[in-house]
């Protein structure tokens, strides 16, 4: 090129570069298009959050304002039409909470309760006499004790005059009803093959001063003679002391006999020992007839003849007893006194007693109608009877009682609800076969939600506190596991391990943030707990197990820490540890008290982000920790998580709207917040604790 052209050009330039720069920003389309992706990036991640946030927030306002139904585990017994407003269902421990609910649905249709009978006999076995002290108490002994008046009380003997004359204090006119027969049964163990009968002297001395066989009759073993008899409270005690030692109970005290107010604990005491001698009620004989054998006296032993004609010498009347006015107040009393006395001889035989006569009877009929001022005794419908019968006294007379109750209860006496149809709108009713559930609405309270101890939506139990209990426990493991090995690690590979080592060794740990989660669960339930069972044995450890599931979340998360807090180490700058060496630190010294504190801002962020992680670890604890919400401290005892929990629920056939999808929401509000604040907590501890280099 001539060197003319190379000076003209070499000028143009100069001329070009000592004119105005354009320093604007020219527009390009591929810049353009980034930036609106990543505008709609963070856009979308806000929305969703707050979408998430939203949906979690409504349906967890729902699952404590909407109606949850509760399956009460009560069908109804007969088939249901349009017009029909009285339910008869099962009887059972959920109808109080039912009646509570003030509303009910069968179906799909949803109906208000006007009036709730939660018809059934209750029966304490008190013994006669203590039947008769808390008949005969007053109300405010009754209340001051928390314990109600029975309406009826089974009695093994007439009521004494001393008792009869506290009731008269209490407002009591008590009524007795004659309702059959007993015998004292004295009894031995079948394995007893030295005697088969008494006469009324030996009964009196194997029962006052002998206290070895041999002192009965010399032929018998020389054993002691253990007495086994009922409690003081009871009827049966009071009867045999009368008739055997003429109410003077000292000799048989003395002897210090095994005592109990429940025959059977007696008949079990008995058939134990070959040298045991006791007395009951003759049903209870009957009932262990193979076990133990009946001992004659003076040669007639129990039967309805003798009995009957008084031959037999510990033959002895049973009765009911109740109040007039208490009968005209509430009428299922009266009711059900007139079925027992009506239906009393067709099941008295098969129960063990004898029969009371017909006189008898006619009398006990005859005082009903006095107590009730009705004309005559009516035919009794139980289906018809509505009201609680509550029942005590003598553990003779119960069999009896409970026989009669259960033939009452089979004949129609169940738990009946009056609704009102058409409580959701008209177009809602419609007819319901027998077996449909009852189900009735039970709304759990925030309180009830924090502070109980049982987790059981289906049945009305919303105390959260074992998901939270279990899903802290397992976290708490893993944070013992994870954190003393996660910092080891961060402090080896950013202070001891060469440039090298280090760029070898980090990634290898990091591989174990890669592993699917569902291998280390079944890690967890397939060597951990194996591994725990061998060393603390397999009584101890479940098999499904919050310390198995722990330690395992522990490793999971161990990279996490290390790798936060390994960065957090290796950017604490050089000089601060020349400064410490300078100083005579040793390499020790200089990452326990330089290094660590320098960059303790990043360790505890570590420490709260490995937290949240383990709070909302799944997998794991889905499949070692077990399946069922668990109040315990005991590692070794299987519990379920909150995301244990959340997992397996949503896992099955859950329907939409039910009470258990409702709950799933409240259970993920309160995870979300539990890890809300330990993010919240990451970035105050961050904030406080960081220096600036």
């Amino acid at each position: 090129m001539p060197e003319t052209d190379r000076s003209r050009r070499a000028e143009h330039l100069v001329q070009r570069q000592s004119g105005p720069l354009d320093l604007r920003h020219k527009f390009k389309w591929h810049e353009a298009l980034i930036q609106l992706l990543l505008f709609a990036c963070g856009l979308l991640s806000i929305f969703t959050t707050i979408g998430i946030i939203l949906v979690l927030g409504n349906e967890s306002i729902s699952f404590f304002t909407r109606d949850q139904w509760v399956n009460s585990n009560r069908a109804i017994l007969g088939d249901m039409d349009e017009y029909a407003t009285n339910v008869r269902i099962q009887p059972g421990k959920a109808l109080e909470a039912v009646a509570e609910s003030g509303v009910i649905r069968i179906g799909q249709e949803v109906m208000e309760i006007s009036e709730f009978h939660n018809n059934h006999a209750d029966i304490a076995v008190l013994g006669t006499g203590g039947g008769f002290d808390r008949f005969c108490a007053s109300d405010a002994a009754l209340d001051e004790a928390g314990l109600q008046r029975p309406q009826i009380v089974n009695a093994s003997r007439p009521i004494k005059s001393s008792e009869e004359a506290t009731c008269v204090d209490a407002g009591i006119r008590p009524v007795g009803f004659r309702v059959g027969s007993d015998a004292l049964a004295i009894t031995v163990s079948a394995d007893n093959d030295f005697i088969s009968e008494l006469s009324f002297a030996e009964l009196r001395q194997i029962f006052g001063e002998a206290e070895r066989w041999s002192d009965l009759r010399p032929d018998y073993p020389d054993e002691p003679i253990q007495l086994v008899i009922p409690d003081l409270d009871s009827g049966t005690f009071d009867y045999f002391v009368e008739a055997v030692f003429d109410h003077d109970a000292e000799p048989i005290l003395a002897r210090q006999p095994i005592m109990s107010e429940n025959d059977n604990q007696l008949v079990g005491s008995i058939k134990r020992n070959p040298y045991a001698i006791g007395f009951f009620g003759y049903a209870y004989f009957l009932a262990n007839a193979d076990d133990l054998r009946i001992l004659s006296l003076d040669g007639i032993a129990p039967s309805a003849s003798t009995v009957e004609a008084g031959s037999y010498l510990l033959s002895r009347p049973l009765f009911l007893y109740s109040d007039a006015e208490l009968m005209r107040a509430n009428p299922q009393v009266a009711d059900f006194i007139s079925y027992y006395l009506a239906n009393v001889n067709s099941v008295i035989v098969d129960v063990g007693y004898f029969q009371a006569s017909v006189e008898t009877l006619a009398a006990a009929r005859n005082q009903w109608i006095r107590a009730t001022g009705a004309s005559q005794a009516p035919a009794i419908d139980p289906s018809a009877v509505s009201g609680e019968l509550n029942m005590a006294g003598s553990s003779t007379v119960y069999p009896l009682s409970q026989r009669i109750a259960e033939q009452f209860t089979d004949e129609g006496y169940l738990p009946q609800i009056e609704v009102r149809r058409g409580a959701r709108g008209e177009n809602t009713i419609s007819a319901h076969s027998a077996g449909l559930a009852v189900e009735y609405n039970d709304q759990p309270t925030l309180i009830e939600f924090f502070t109980k101890t049982s987790w059981i939506p289906a049945i009305g139990e919303f105390g959260v506190i074992p998901l939270i209990n279990a899903t802290l426990m397992t976290s708490t493991i893993a944070m013992l596991v994870a954190l003393p090995l996660g910092i080891g690690a961060a402090i080896y590979l950013s202070e001891y391990a060469s440039p090298r080592v280090r760029s070898a060794l980090k990634p290898v740990l990091e591989i174990l943030a890669g592993i699917p989660t569902v291998v280390y669960g079944y890690f967890a339930l397939t060597f951990m707990t194996p591994l725990l069972r061998a060393l603390f044995g397999v009584e101890v450890v479940n098999i499904y197990n919050t310390a198995s599931a722990g330690i395992v979340v522990g490793i999971l998360i161990i990279p996490l820490i290390s790798s936060m807090s390994e960065d957090a180490l290796h950017a604490v700058p050089q000089a601060l540890r020349e400064a410490s060496y300078g100083l005579g630190a040793t390499k020790l010294e200089t990452v326990i008290q330089v290094v660590m504190p320098a960059a303790l801002s990043g360790i505890l962020a570590a420490f709260i982000v490995a937290v949240s992680r383990a709070i909302g670890e799944t997998m794991i604890v889905a499949i070692a920790a077990g399946a069922g919400p668990n109040f315990s401290f005991n590692p070794f005892d299987s519990a379920e998580t909150m995301t244990g929990h959340i997992a397996r629920i949503s896992g099955g056939d859950l329907s939409y709207d039910s009470i258990d999808y409702n709950s799933i929401f409240a259970i993920g509000l309160t995870l979300f917040v539990m890890t809300f604040v330990l993010n919240v907590l990451s970035r105050v501890i961050i904030s406080r604790f960081r220096e600036v280099y």
